[in-house]
């Protein structure tokens, strides 16, 4: 149904009318005089200006406590908005599509820090309907957050966003009609709009390109990214793009995390890395786990008991960690809840031994499993593309044997190869040479192979009980990839000798 729109009497009025529910409301001569009979009406904690603005120039509604409300203006105002903004008709010949997008986030209808903190890839981008036709599978854009004008229940405790990209986006299809939006809108809506898929391929959550940082040349200068534009989408100039591609591809973007996995540190180092206040260490930091800064850190002892006395079976599974939270916890605790529906990092660090007061720090993990028991036990994985795992290849034995211990448990040779704390013992013993062919990639790609090479695991399989565990020192040895895809090219493998003989 089209609105009634009013009609200006001079040059100077931007006349209003507002609709509930489609319903008219009220007519006012001024942007000014609507938004505070808004404000009165609705007993909405601010002036609605924005919202009311929005409206008029850009048939955008507002959602409140359950209502919709919609507001028009005489249209050659409305035109005469569009064409100072560069924007004459839905056919502007002073917009043109570049293949590259703006899109706007005002944080204050939607929680875009919670979303990026979900680590969700997949979703979709409300666009401005005119441009609808420019959009095609592939092309490039970033997200651009405002001014954050949100309140204490809507912050829950997060610093506010500064103005800043906060994600670079890939289009994955067509533009779509839907009402389509995730929990992390603050209004709920059923209003249908055009939005198109996207995959997001840079989270800059933890470091964003902030605009007040954002040095540009006259030539990568974009007036929407760099001003602001009240609407879900424009064109943005490809030198834009380029100059922001060339940030966040850079060293101090790629490596943001403070740590360096298979470093060790003391709990006063991580203290002195993360500004920890003084009044704020100790307590929950010393008994296992704690949070601060919507950051969560874990210590766990593996094949030792900690401070508390409990010897939990937390260890390695190849790759992924497993855990077990403390006796008391359950799965509805808030600080379990905290790491199942994590909003910032989670630094996980294991020693060996109580005593030492230093851990190995094993990376940014992410819950892959969990069981609700008591105490709870978790499954962790490391995937964070900020960290490098100087050990951790996937290609390691892709068709690695497998041997069934009694009747339920099948065992990959990569779990052996891949764990960290065996490969740790391992290389600290034998060095990162290949045992076979004497390769070391250190002193043939210098600093970037430092400390690089693959484990092969000795043993065979079926010669293996339940109840086994691997020695660094007995069962395993430093190989380069190549002698190491070499040693499993047979089942059962061939032995280290062999591969030596057969080289030589």
């Amino acid at each position: 149904m089209k609105l009634r729109q009013p009609v200006s009497i001079n040059d100077r009025d931007k006349p209003v009318i507002i609709y509930k529910n489609n319903v008219f409301l009220k007519e006012f001569p001024s942007i000014q005089k609507a938004s505070l009979w808004l404000k009165e009406y609705t007993n909405y904690e601010y002036i609605p200006y924005k919202q009311v603005e929005s409206g008029i120039f850009f048939d955008e509604t507002w959602s409140f406590n359950g209502a919709t409300y919609a507001f028009t203006t005489d249209e050659n105002v409305r035109l005469n908005k569009l064409r100072e903004l560069g924007i004459e008709t839905e056919n502007s010949n002073k917009v043109d599509p570049t293949g590259f997008w703006t899109f706007f986030c005002n944080p204050k209808k939607w929680a875009i820090d919670d979303f990026l903190a979900s680590n969700k890839v997949e979703d979709t981008f409300s666009i401005t309907s005119w441009q609808k036709d420019w959009f095609k599978q592939g092309q490039l854009g970033v997200i651009r957050v405002g001014h954050d004008y949100r309140n204490k229940e809507q912050l829950n405790d997060k610093p506010k966003l500064k103005r800043g990209i906060y994600a670079v986006i890939e289009i994955t299809g067509e533009p779509i009609y839907s009402s389509q939006r995730d929990e992390h809108y603050y209004e709920e809506s059923d209003k249908e709009n055009f939005r198109v898929p996207v995959r997001y391929i840079r989270n800059l959550l933890t470091k964003p390109v902030l605009l007040d940082d954002l040095i540009l040349e006259e030539h990568e200068y974009d007036k929407y990214l760099v001003e602001g534009f009240q609407a879900s989408s424009m064109p943005l100039n490809p030198q834009t793009l380029r100059k922001i591609s060339i940030i966040v591809d850079s060293p101090i973007y790629i490596n943001t995390s403070p740590l360096k996995v298979g470093n060790e540190y003391a709990r006063k180092d991580v203290y002195r890395v993360f500004n920890v206040p003084e009044e704020k260490q100790g307590g929950n930091w010393n008994t296992g786990y704690t949070t601060f800064d919507n950051d969560i850190f874990i210590f766990a002892n593996i094949n030792s008991a900690g401070r508390t006395g409990h010897d939990y079976d937390n260890k390695f599974i190849g790759d992924d960690f497993q855990w077990f939270g403390k006796n008391h916890h359950s799965l509805s605790t808030p600080t379990i809840q905290a790491m199942l529906n994590a909003r910032g990092n989670i630094y996980i660090f294991t020693r060996e031994n109580s005593s030492n007061p230093n851990f190995v720090y094993q990376g940014n993990g992410r819950v892959k499993e969990y069981e609700d028991t008591k105490p709870v036990k978790i499954i962790w994985e490391f995937s964070d593309e900020n960290e490098e795992y100087p050990n951790k290849t996937t290609e390691e034995v892709d068709n690695s044997e497998k041997y069934t211990e009694g009747a339920t448990k099948q065992v990959s040779v990569n779990v052996y190869e891949r764990n960290p704390v065996a490969r740790r013992k391992c290389i600290e013993h034998y060095g990162c040479s290949c045992v076979v062919c004497n390769f070391n990639f250190e002193e043939t790609y210098g600093e970037i192979g430092k400390d690089f090479i693959h484990v092969h695991h000795l043993k065979e399989l079926h010669t293996i009980g339940e109840e086994y565990e691997v020695d660094p020192i007995a069962d395993l040895r430093p190989v380069c990839p190549n002698c190491h895809a070499m040693l499993h090219k047979r089942k059962s493998a061939y032995s280290i000798e062999e591969l030596k003989k057969i080289l030589k």
